[in-house]
């Protein structure tokens, strides 16, 4: 817990997996798993937007996403990695109509990447010394809304993570994708950045993707993911059901909710995200 924001009432504490949770025919639950009804397509399609998702087909490829049953061993070498706490998603944001939980490896860097739009490669993923996310669950265990937040060794290998983001969604061919870190195989299409008419938070950037993704199913599932990225600090909300978010701290659209998260990204000392 750090600045001011209270961490998230499950971090650092064994959260239970829902218990509607299928299994596949091999007996094991998909880390991409939450729930039992399918919120996004694309993720049971075929991707993880930042990493995680919240569909629930029984058949998903292996992936990540799963509430914690255990936090694991924490990975972050950094000293400041416990401002992140007080970026994401916490409990008192949503009130006790949705439950935050700590993802399976949310608080984990090795093996646990944080962009995959597209299916491209990120090589400034090496350079991340943090990392926390988190998924704000409904009453039947269905995630609305992960928040995932990652310090950077500098906060020009932030600004190098932006850089890959827009090449990587420039260059984004209309065939599929093979993901290069074991996702499987998908088409993005990407519509208009939604974000034209939204206010800038001072001192933050912003990149917003709306896009349209599908799967070998031929299932087609619109999303929108937001980062954003102050130093050495950066972001991402993602929005599965871009039209059934949770209300966050009184804001009920996506432009207020990321409005939320850019201003505690703003507030943090700077000594926390421009220097080690």
């Amino acid at each position: 817990m750090s600045d001011g924001f209270p961490a998230p009432d499950v971090l650092g504490s064994a959260s239970p997996t829902p218990p509607n949770t299928p299994s596949t025919s091999h007996g094991t639950v998909p880390r991409w798993v939450v729930g039992v009804v399918v919120l996004a397509v694309l993720f049971a399609g075929g991707i993880a937007v930042g990493r995680w998702a919240i569909g629930t087909s029984s058949t998903t490829a292996a992936g990540r996403g799963s509430p914690s049953t255990s936090t694991g061993p924490p990975a972050p070498a950094d000293p400041d990695a416990s401002v992140l706490s007080g970026l994401v998603v916490q409990q008192a944001d949503v009130g006790s109509t949705f439950n935050v939980q700590l993802l399976a490896g949310g608080n984990q860097v090795a093996g646990q990447p944080t962009l995959d739009l597209c299916n491209g490669t990120f090589p400034s993923e090496s350079n991340r010394t943090a990392r926390l996310q988190d998924v704000a669950l409904d009453s039947q265990g269905n995630g609305r809304l992960s928040t995932e937040a990652v310090l950077y060794s500098t906060a020009a290998e932030s600004t190098q993570a932006f850089s890959e983001l827009k090449t990587v969604a420039a260059k984004c061919p209309k065939s599929r994708v093979v993901s290069p870190v074991g996702e499987p195989t998908v088409t993005t299409h990407f519509s208009a950045a939604p974000d034209a008419a939204w206010p800038q938070t001072s001192t933050v950037d912003r990149l917003a993707f709306s896009f349209t993704t599908t799967g070998q199913s031929g299932q087609a599932q619109p999303s929108i993911a937001v980062y954003l990225r102050r130093g050495r600090a950066l972001m991402g909300i993602y929005f599965p059901q871009p039209n059934t978010q949770p209300t966050i701290s009184g804001q009920t659209t996506i432009a207020g909710i990321v409005n939320v998260f850019a201003t505690r990204l703003a507030q943090l000392p700077a000594s926390n995200v421009n220097s080690r």
